[in-house]
């Protein structure tokens, strides 16, 4: 008789908490051109990125929005092998701090900071926020999966 009361709860509790588990994971399995996409950013980015290909791919599918973080890692490695060039950056423990301000530097474009007015933050902040923008579609910069607001 106990175990008449206690199977359906158990299937209730289940089935209440396995829809919240496919919601987290959210996403979808790249696509194969998607997939050729983050491996050249990979290539690009592989001696300042500690994260190996597949811890990357897996992040990206369970993003909700997995084409939007492609395209802003896509961004941070054009804005990265750009000011590496322009810059004449130097040395790993430089090119790995310059990429830690680029992430810096996306993460504050996705709480709404702007490009920056003078003398609002260092020049360098301003160029890496200037090619962010240049590299990101325009509509990615306006999608609810790109911005977060803090309330």
């Amino acid at each position: 008789m106990r175990l008449k009361r206690i199977i359906p709860l158990v299937a209730l509790i289940f089935m209440a908490f396995v829809p919240r588990v496919q919601a987290d994971h959210g996403g979808r399995p790249l696509t194969s051109e998607e997939l050729q996409r983050i491996q050249e950013v990979k290539e690009t980015l592989g001696e300042v990125d500690g994260k190996t290909l597949q811890q990357t791919i897996r992040e990206l599918e369970r993003s909700p929005h997995p084409l939007i973080n492609l395209e802003m890692h896509e961004a941070m490695a054009k804005a990265y092998t750009d000011i590496v060039k322009e810059l004449a950056v130097e040395g790993q423990k430089k090119k790995e701090w310059l990429y830690s301000m680029i992430c810096l530097n996306m993460a504050y474009l996705q709480f709404g900071g702007g490009t920056g007015k003078p003398g609002s933050t260092t020049e360098l902040n301003r160029l890496i926020r200037r090619k962010l923008v240049r590299y990101l579609p325009a509509e990615v910069l306006r999608q609810p999966g790109f911005l977060h607001v803090l309330e």
